[in-house]
């Protein structure tokens, strides 16, 4: 296996496509940072359009014809390849305690969880924290900047957009030598994280005056809440660590 993936800019491309997902599964800033609102309404719009002509036909197929427990499966599955960036990030960001979780739970799950079918670490008492490079960036007092929202890549701030980008590249379906496997990764990754979504998706778009603003607001609170939990346990590990 070689030290760079192989296609790298094909599978850059199949990472832009998870931020379709960000027409639901996200939310972002509030109305003083988001001074380019005309532009990201427009870029909304079109995202809107997309995934209901891709994204949302896929996903009705899947959830129709996938029984529960199967998709059950592929979310422990799908989950289970995230678990590397939570690990990388883990490390960054000085938390020992949820790395060593994290490593073990890739550990326990790719190998009698068959690859992250099942999650045998969840049941035996291991569980962490998920988190990412933006969160991680967040912690060193890198600031959020401007929302933006854009067809394909979706909402974040610059922070966040830069932590996406450094994510992908601690994501295993970078580094499988097959291009189809790599596609395969990633298609199972956005299918999943849409269908997880499904509902709630359809509740905001169906009851919200305004979904632009009922995701944006949301995004930052979601990832306010998120960099919180992260410098309270980045905090508890070095109490600990001080304590020993």
């Amino acid at each position: 296996m070689s030290l760079l993936p192989t296609s790298t800019q094909l599978k850059l491309a199949l990472v832009a496509g998870l931020a379709l997902l960000a027409t639901a599964c996200t939310h972002a800033a509030d109305s003083e940072n988001d001074p380019w609102e005309p532009f990201n309404r427009g870029m909304y719009r079109l995202n809107y359009v997309i995934d209901g002509l891709v994204l949302k036909p896929i996903t009705q197929v899947y959830r129709g014809v996938m029984p529960e427990q199967g998709q059950t499966m592929v979310h422990h599955f799908v989950d289970n390849l995230q678990e590397p960036i939570t690990f990388g990030n883990s490390v960054l960001q000085a938390d020992p305690e949820n790395s060593f979780v994290t490593l073990w739970r890739f550990l326990l799950n790719s190998t009698i969880g068959i690859g992250g079918l099942f999650d045998v670490a969840t049941a035996v008492g291991l569980e962490n924290r998920t988190t990412d490079f933006g969160q991680t960036l967040a912690l060193y007092g890198v600031e959020s900047g401007p929302y933006l929202f854009l067809p394909i890549l979706g909402p974040s701030g610059a922070r966040d957009g830069i932590g996406r980008v450094a994510d992908a590249f601690m994501h295993p379906a970078m580094y499988v030598d097959s291009t189809g496997a790599s596609v395969a990764l990633w298609t199972v990754t956005v299918v999943d994280t849409r269908s997880q979504y499904y509902n709630i998706i359809e509740d905001i778009n169906k009851s919200s005056l305004d979904p632009y603003v009922t995701f944006r607001s949301g995004y930052t609170q979601h990832r306010a809440s998120e960099i919180k939990k992260a410098r309270a346990a980045r905090s508890c590990a070095w109490e600990r660590a001080k304590a020993q």
